[in-house]
């Protein structure tokens, strides 16, 4: 006997506005990057290219994952949002990797201009900033990895103000690849949490948030139970987790429905909102399948 939720929830935005300002913000530090001669900005600009990609298919998830399921695709789309969010912190790597490497080539380089780094790195700041604050609270992994590529972007930019600050007072030049391989730093850095966390559930791992053997204690007590095996929980997404087990009844059980229910209101708390719950006598347990 299985039982099944669902629940729908509203599109979040943001995402067509990010493109056009990292767009826009690209062209400035172009621009900025030749005019100036300074490899952070050129760095910067070469990171928010790259944003520019992972924006748009954080955007092309964001707006498909909401789709119905099929007869195909049962669970709907709702996986497409992690997908895109391993893709693009996996992105981060790449451009951190090529931009510590470029930076490493190019230690000394000639004179850069500070006043034109400076400019260029403080509307890049702003913009960025607002952006961040437009995902500021990121609710599935695809937002979590688009506010790092775009946090990542800010501290570039905070970045190469400080290298055109200390280029200014020293006139020290190796300070832009040094902010270059400090920015590619925080990208890897960035990027692992959600490689983690996305690799964690399509693996089909039990979500951190929700302790397992404390829901199986809970629902071995309600009356009528008398065990619960072959319990797995995982998420289909960041936002929808799910559970299937097997429910052994005793011989002086209420009827299966009414232990049903009592189960249910044990996951709610939880904010499991698909279960599906196979209900057995005592005589039709079976053993454990082995994974």
């Amino acid at each position: 006997m299985a039982a099944h939720q669902y629940h729908g929830h509203g599109v979040p935005g943001g995402f067509g506005y990010a493109v056009a300002v990292t767009m826009a913000l690209i062209i400035a530090k172009v621009v900025g990057a030749w005019w100036g001669h300074s490899l952070a900005l050129g760095a910067d600009a070469a990171h928010s290219l790259g944003d520019v990609g992972a924006l748009g298919f954080a955007w092309y998830a964001d707006r498909q994952r909401h789709r119905p399921p099929t007869a195909y695709f049962t669970f709907g789309w709702g996986r497409l949002e992690v997908l895109a969010g391993l893709a693009n912190a996996l992105s981060l790597w790449v451009l951190a990797g090529a931009l510590g490497w470029d930076a490493l080539q190019h230690w000394q380089q000639p004179q850069a201009n500070a006043g034109i780094m400076a400019a260029a790195a403080g509307v890049s700041l702003v913009a960025n900033g607002a952006l961040v604050w437009v995902f500021r609270d990121p609710h599935d992994f695809n937002r979590r990895s688009t506010l790092w590529h775009l946090a990542t972007d800010s501290a570039g930019s905070f970045g190469v103000l400080l290298a055109a600050a200390v280029l200014w007072w020293t006139g020290w030049t190796p300070i832009n690849a040094a902010v270059t391989i400090l920015i590619a730093v925080l990208m890897i850095w960035g990027g692992w949490g959600v490689v983690r966390d996305t690799v964690r559930v399509l693996l089909e791992a039990a979500p951190a948030s929700i302790p397992l053997a404390e829901i199986a204690d809970q629902m071995a007590a309600v009356p009528g139970v008398d065990q619960i095996h072959d319990l797995h929980v995982w998420t289909v997404s960041s936002e929808a987790p799910a559970l299937a087990c097997h429910v052994t009844l005793t011989y002086s059980a209420p009827s299966p429905q009414a232990v049903l229910c009592d189960l249910h209101e044990v996951l709610v708390p939880y904010g499991i909102t698909h279960s599906t719950i196979q209900v057995e006598t005592e005589a039709e347990a079976h053993p454990e399948p082995p994974w």
